[in-house]
């Protein structure tokens, strides 16, 4: 029939993977999971079966690895609970010490065993009904299997028999670098590595690698995930609708300096992305402040993603500089540290949705570097938050601090400049033996500028 792809769908029950695979695994497919010890595949299985659940379907858990007291108690730590009538777990840990300690396969070349062992899943009273099945531990099978094309057929089996009665499923397996060993990965239809990435300075981040996914289009490749005390919390940095605008004028604003207002030709441009660049000192952040201070006089939200200083800190500057308090500024302090990049992006759209802002400041964006395995993810980022922000008429506020030894011009080449609208330098200069700051438009994407 004409069914919609929709209805064919089945949610992972996990926050963010559903997004990524836009809406979730395909029904009756089999899918592989793949990861090291501690890497999560446990936690994903229980999200998978209980989302099944919650929907009044039945559910099996087969375990070649953890005896159901070890699962239960993981399920516990979340809050989850494996005891409903619809949960059936089923043990086949004590079997796979006959198959590990050789007795089983001494003989396992004959086919009547190799059926014998199938039909001992297939025939499985549990299954009947079921509608998701998570195998946990497949690869005890695999090395226990001293011929491969043995594992292939027992494998390629159970996944028939899946497949025909519609059974979604997930298998896990350890992650093993020998190739030649990934004959599951041709059996299904798709496959995802749970990874620790560590990086060169230490950090440590959570990555879900979707290697494929056939039956539609999904947002392939690596996005970050937490393991939180809700279960696996995927982070997806992938384009976001923005509301449709309708063609609208574009509105002049001023920046509160009159004097920055005539270096850029009358204010800035609403929706626009506005880059505050220059060594440590320089002021960056008070011109942030004093454009958000001007938003707020306009009885404007604005947010602040501070990485440097405290909300105390921020709100004792804007008293003691600017002697204000802002009733609309939204300050949120952001350690770098435990953050990663997805998390970020969640955050500032959900808080985007939820406030509707007309300017977000990140101070400063260097701090993103720390929480993104590589700078083209970072750009990839900035360039998919950036016209969803244009869009809503939102301004982008970005400061960047240029180090010591940067030349002050190479980030402005392929990096994050090109992506701005607005490039304001702030400079420190002698003159008489005295040092000034000095501000200097370099680039006005909507008009001539003085270049000072």
């Amino acid at each position: 029939g004409c069914r919609s792809n929709m209805h064919r769908k089945v949610s992972t029950g996990i926050l963010g993977l559903d997004e990524i695979l836009r809406g979730g695994l395909e029904r009756g497919w089999a899918y592989l999971l793949k990861g090291g010890p501690g890497s999560g595949k446990t936690i994903f299985g229980l999200q998978f079966l209980l989302a099944g659940v919650e929907k009044g379907e039945k559910v099996v858990y087969l375990s070649f690895d953890e005896p159901k007291e070890e699962v239960a108690m993981q399920a516990e730590s979340f809050g989850w609970n494996i005891d409903s009538p619809n949960f059936h777990f089923i043990d086949k840990v004590s079997e796979t010490d006959i198959l590990s300690s050789d007795l089983l396969f001494i003989g396992f070349d004959s086919i009547s065993e190799i059926h014998s062992f199938i039909e001992s899943i297939t025939k499985l009273e549990e299954l009947k009904g079921a509608s998701r099945v998570f195998i946990d531990g497949m690869s005890i099978l695999r090395d226990a299997s001293k011929d491969p094309s043995i594992y292939r057929r027992i494998v390629s089996s159970i996944i028939q028999f899946f497949n025909k009665k519609n059974i979604t499923s997930v298998i896990a397996e350890e992650l093993t670098t020998e190739v030649g060993r990934e004959i599951i990965s041709y059996l299904t239809s798709g496959e995802f590595v749970l990874e620790r990435v560590v990086r060169n300075d230490g950090e440590v981040f959570r990555t879900i690698n979707v290697l494929k996914y056939r039956g539609g289009n999904a947002w392939l490749g690596r996005h970050y995930f937490d393991i939180t005390p809700q279960g696996i919390v995927v982070y997806p940095i992938i384009p976001l609708n923005a509301r449709e605008e309708t063609k609208r004028e574009r509105k002049l604003l001023s920046t509160g300096s009159p004097e920055l207002d005539a270096m850029l030709g009358g204010g800035i441009y609403d929706g626009s992305d506005i880059l505050i660049a220059g060594k440590s000192g320089v002021g960056k952040t008070n011109m942030c402040l004093q454009m958000l201070i001007e938003n707020d006089r306009r009885g404007d939200v604005g947010i602040l993603y501070s990485f440097e200083e405290t909300e105390e800190v921020i709100a004792h500057r804007l008293k003691t500089l600017f002697n204000y308090t802002p009733s609309k500024l939204v300050v949120k302090h952001v350690s770098p540290y435990g953050m990663n990049l997805g998390k970020f992006y969640r955050m500032v759209t959900d808080d985007v949705w939820s406030y509707n802002p007309s300017i977000v400041a990140i101070d400063p964006i260097n701090s993103l570097q720390r929480m993104a395995l590589t700078s083209e993810e970072l750009t990839r980022a900035l360039q998919l938050l950036c016209p969803f922000l244009s869009a809503r008429g939102t301004i982008m506020l970005q400061t960047y601090e240029v180090s010591e030894a940067a030349d002050i011009f190479q980030f402005t080449g392929g990096g994050i400049s090109y992506l701005c609208d607005y490039l304001i330098l702030g400079r420190f200069m002698e003159m008489n033996g005295e040092l000034l700051k000095v501000i200097a438009v370099m680039k006005n994407r909507f008009g001539d500028h003085e270049r000072t």
